[in-house]
């Protein structure tokens, strides 16, 4: 690698002379020096999944690295192929960038080479075109290095290790969202499922359904955390098979965190947060989501709001009009009054949302509701 490359590229953070040394330490045998590391790809090279001019070179560099043999820790290496991950979603970003793009004439590397070293270089990102300019290079970067990310990712779906697999599955996803290589590789993540555990083969299937191909085969599989995954593939979205397998996964909320020892990494959060707005999305009928939203009510906390219980509140009070509350609606506001952890006076995030369901924020009033009849 070129360190001065990185002397006029960017990250999180300022520029981002700092990189090569922190590359360096991932095959180091510096432990606390190797922690810092992967801190610094996550919160400066891809920060909050904002990619800058440093991410596209340093993915590049990552990629070579994956396959290094004094990378001997597989949790490292699975770490790895999740950052080259994220970069490649990033570069799902590149495609239209019309309102960035610097105007006809702008110089981008002379307007940069203009403030660096000064007491402008700060204020880079107050100025709007140099800013914007700066920001579709690096989607631009990301979305042109996806074939180099995801031959090392295809590599290292030979990985011993399953918990590599399983990233490499992931990468794999995330790269192919922007190439046309889906089909030959599927056939690989089908190959690879056959003979997988069920935390690999949900990832695996999971990685299909990126790939907007047909994972229908595994509604059938053994495991419900398989059969789940394979429900949640976009090109499933209208089929009812799949949708009733979301349906009954999440009639035990509880059950869908004690399926997977280490949860497929596409799954962020819960895995139930995931089912729970593939549900709201693909069931328009208040009967059919009305026992979902029933389970999830006494599990549900003042900090799962964004995730499960409010999205359900709005989609089962979505255009409600004055007077009575429909079966449904009652039925849900009950089991939500009966939930007391829901109910906080300082819960500003809850108070929006039943302001924005036409609903008052106090847990008496809404029981007097849910009491009265349809």
């Amino acid at each position: 690698m070129d360190a001065t490359q990185f002397t006029t590229l960017f990250h999180a953070y300022g520029r981002a002379t700092d990189t090569p040394g922190h590359l360096a330490a991932l095959v180091g045998d510096d432990t606390v020096a190797r922690s810092a590391a992967l801190e610094h790809l996550w919160s400066a090279v891809i920060h909050q999944g904002t990619p800058w001019t440093a991410t596209p070179p340093v993915a590049v560099a990552v990629a070579a690295l994956v396959h290094d043999p004094r990378l001997t820790d597989a949790d490292l290496r699975a770490n790895l192929l999740g950052f080259l991950a994220a970069v490649a979603k990033a570069g799902r970003s590149a495609d239209d960038l019309d309102d960035l793009a610097a105007p006809d004439g702008f110089d981008v590397d002379a307007a940069l080479a203009a403030v660096l070293g000064t007491d402008a270089e700060d204020e880079i990102w107050a100025d709007e075109v140099l800013g914007q300019a700066l920001y579709a290079r690096a989607l631009l970067g990301c979305h042109a290095v996806v074939p180099t990310l995801l031959g090392a990712a295809t590599s290292a779906l030979s990985d011993p290790e399953p918990a590599v697999r399983t990233a490499a599955a992931h990468a794999v996803g995330a790269c192919l969202a922007v190439s046309t290589e889906a089909a030959a590789l599927a056939e690989r993540l089908h190959a690879l499922a056959a003979t997988a555990g069920p935390d690999e083969r949900a990832a695996l299937v999971l990685a299909i359904g990126e790939l907007g191909l047909d994972t229908s085969g595994y509604l059938d599989d053994p495991h419900p955390g398989v059969r789940a995954c394979a429900a949640l593939a976009p090109a499933l979205a209208d089929d009812p098979a799949a949708t009733g397998e979301i349906l009954a996964a999440l009639a035990d909320p509880a059950a869908t965190d004690t399926w997977f020892t280490h949860r497929p990494p596409q799954l962020r959060t819960r895995t139930r947060f995931t089912l729970v707005a593939a549900a709201i999305a693909r069931v328009d009928d208040p009967d059919r989501l009305l026992p979902v939203a029933l389970a999830i009510a006494p599990i549900a906390s003042r900090y799962t709001i964004s995730e499960e219980w409010g999205p359900l509140l709005r989609a089962l009070f979505a255009g409600r009009a004055s007077g009575p509350l429909t079966e449904p609606q009652r039925r849900y506001l009950g089991a939500l009054v009966a939930n007391a952890d829901l109910w906080d006076p300082s819960h500003g995030n809850a108070r929006v949302l039943f302001r924005e369901t036409g609903l008052p924020y106090d847990r008496a009033t809404c029981e007097t509701l849910a009491r009265e009849p349809a």
